[in-house]
């Protein structure tokens, strides 16, 4: 029998976490597949996607394959144009070729299909159907706290104790100072008063932002979301995100306006104020791009993991070199939590 494409209902809510349950072979109890983070993720009102979120391709009326969308506004050389970063994406082994008739299908639904990471037969498929290489997301962490992240570990052996004396001697070294005209005040929201800093990075390839996706990200039920508003002397310049999970703080974005220093002295700003939560124990950030990488290097930041990006681009609106400004923020990253494996470092 034929696969059929359908776009799923919130009524079809339980029926699409069980599938990914039991497809992804996970424990049930994963903030991923709790029903109001699900609801947020595909059922509730996005204010810049109208379009369904949630697609599955069904055989006898039953779902054998799963794509999910996450928004993602990308600038180019013709404009803002929407991408979709494809989550959630599963198969079962028994429907086969359902899971790349699914894909082949969303393609066809947008201009830019991204995917960050995946499992192995993940990255070994997606050049196969087309899809290229658009840089690395690379994962960078310092732990500040390291008897806390030690004690809160799960693992016991002779690595967690190794980890514990490498970032017992990494944390010695401590967040360096901001600059002293720099602060951050916390956000309870974005508004049109942010417009300038949100659009303050403007570069080709970059993920755009909005007050209205910043603030349904705010609202997610998945883990503790913040924002910080940057300003140097009085003038503000940037902000940055957090998410708090437990004892971990994730910088899910950062932006500002100025050069490589503006860029350190905001990545410090923003591990600074993460570091003064005192049940914080691991902060992490990542980002795609050199600068930001570098920022993040040289305020005492290890990479911890290297996640490739790919790009489906029938239309070919990115340039054949393209390398994408991505960061947490752009994923569901940005929230994802495994209990058995809570931290980076």
């Amino acid at each position: 029998m034929a696969f059929e494409f359908v776009a799923l209902q919130a009524s079809e809510q339980q029926n699409l976490i069980r599938f990914l349950v039991t497809t992804f072979r996970a424990d049930p109890s994963l903030v991923s597949f709790r029903p109001e983070v699900v609801n947020w993720k595909y059922f509730s009102r996005h204010p810049e996607w109208t379009s369904p979120r949630s697609y599955a391709a069904k055989e006898n009326g039953q779902i054998v394959a799963h794509g999910g969308i996450w928004p993602v506004d990308l600038n180019t050389l013709q404009g803002r144009i929407k991408a979709i970063h494809l989550i959630d994406w599963a198969a079962t082994r028994s429907a086969v070729g359902a899971g790349v008739y699914l894909l082949r299908k969303l393609a066809s639904l947008n201009h830019v299909l991204l995917t960050i990471g995946g499992s192995p037969d993940t990255r070994s498929l997606l050049p196969k159907l087309g899809y290229k290489s658009c840089g690395e997301l690379k994962q960078y962490a310092r732990v500040i706290r390291p008897w806390s992240h030690f004690r809160t570990s799960p693992a016991r052996d002779w690595k967690a104790r190794a980890k514990f004396i490498r970032n017992s001697l990494e944390a010695l070294k401590g967040i360096p100072p901001a600059p002293r005209a720099w602060h951050a005040s916390r956000l309870a929201h974005f508004d049109e008063t942010h417009a300038a800093i949100l659009e303050n990075s403007g570069e080709i390839k970059s993920a755009a932002r909005s007050a209205a996706g910043w603030n349904h990200l705010l609202g997610c039920p998945a883990a503790a979301f913040s924002a910080f508003l940057i300003t140097r002397g009085h003038e503000p310049c940037g902000y940055f995100v957090f998410s708090k999970i437990g004892k971990q703080v994730r910088i899910v974005d950062l932006r500002v306006r100025g050069d490589r220093d503006s860029w350190r002295a905001a990545a410090i700003l923003a591990a600074r104020t993460a570091a003064s939560d005192p049940e914080v124990c691991e902060i992490v950030a990542a980002s795609s791009v050199g600068p930001v990488q570098d920022a993040w290097r040289q305020s005492g930041f290890a990479q911890r993991r290297v996640d490739p990006i790919f790009c489906f681009d029938a239309q070919k609106i990115l340039t054949p070199d393209s390398s994408l400004d991505l960061n947490l923020a752009d994923g569901d990253q940005c929230f994802l939590h495994d209990p058995e494996s809570p931290y980076v470092s």
